[in-house]
């Protein structure tokens, strides 16, 4: 194996998935793929991430590659690729991490500050929403729902609903931000979470329930009474015709009587 070309090992690989062919392509350039991650990812466990990555796309590829006069340039450039978005992934990562934790603080000495900042603009920002992202976020943070209550309710799947609550999530936070206030998603959807649902009075309900069922008792009789009425009207008109054909037909019965003598 030690003194085939690259190209040769990876047509091995490629046409018969030869694994000699390929580990000898691993001996050959994994210290130089391990190096140049880790100076870029600056870890040790991120660098074997990257490395492994680098030739799980080898593998991918070989076919292609099977002419290409320079491997190691490839790989290279591969490594590259995979270590720049580790240490972007990285960086959000920690973001997240130091926005939360501010959040956290905040939360824990000031709650009802924030509380009092958000509370005036909030449903004005839900209002702005698209109805699937508004339901997403009612059904998630106010009702409480998991995505797997979500998703059927929803018309999608679990891992869509996720991503249709976390979409909505980011732009109550980009309109909460032009009014002014804020707050990384992870303090929003503590904050919202905490206060968005307040207990209603205690007896409320039954006093709406019992206001409600009243006014549609009140309702229906009107509404019976009403017909009783038109039914008495209807009643009246007719007795009315009834005596007036009564009564002239007895006056011209009269008459003609009257005439004959």
């Amino acid at each position: 194996m030690n003194d085939r070309t690259d190209q040769q090992l990876l047509r091995d690989y490629a046409e018969r998935r030869s694994e000699p062919a390929f580990a000898e392509l691993v001996r050959r350039h994994i210290d130089l793929i391990y190096s140049a991650a880790l100076r870029m990812v600056r870890d040790a466990h991120s660098a074997e991430d990257v490395t492994q990555g680098v030739f799980v796309a080898l593998s991918k590829n070989a076919r292609q590659l099977i002419n290409h006069p320079v491997l190691a340039g490839w790989l290279h450039r591969t490594a590259q690729n995979l270590a720049a978005n580790t240490v972007r992934s990285e960086v959000r990562r920690r973001a997240r991490e130091h926005e939360a934790a501010a959040m956290n603080e905040l939360l824990s000495t000031e709650p009802d500050v924030v509380w009092e900042k958000i509370a005036p603009l909030l449903d004005a920002a839900l209002g702005e929403l698209s109805e699937s992202d508004q339901d997403a976020v009612l059904l998630r943070y106010f009702q409480n729902k998991s995505a797997r209550e979500m998703a059927p309710l929803l018309g999608t799947t679990e891992e869509a609903a996720q991503k249709r609550v976390s979409r909505a999530v980011d732009r109550v936070r980009e309109l909460l931000a032009k009014r002014g206030v804020t707050l990384g998603a992870g303090g929003l959807v503590v904050v919202i979470s905490a206060n968005a649902v307040q207990a209603a009075p205690a007896g409320l309900a039954a006093t709406i329930s019992s206001a409600i069922v009243a006014t549609a008792i009140t309702i229906t009789a009107t509404t019976t009474t009403a017909t009783a009425i038109t039914k008495a009207v209807a009643m009246t008109t007719l007795q009315k015709v009834l005596i007036t054909t009564t009564v002239a037909v007895a006056v011209g019965t009269g008459i003609y009587q009257t005439r004959q003598t």
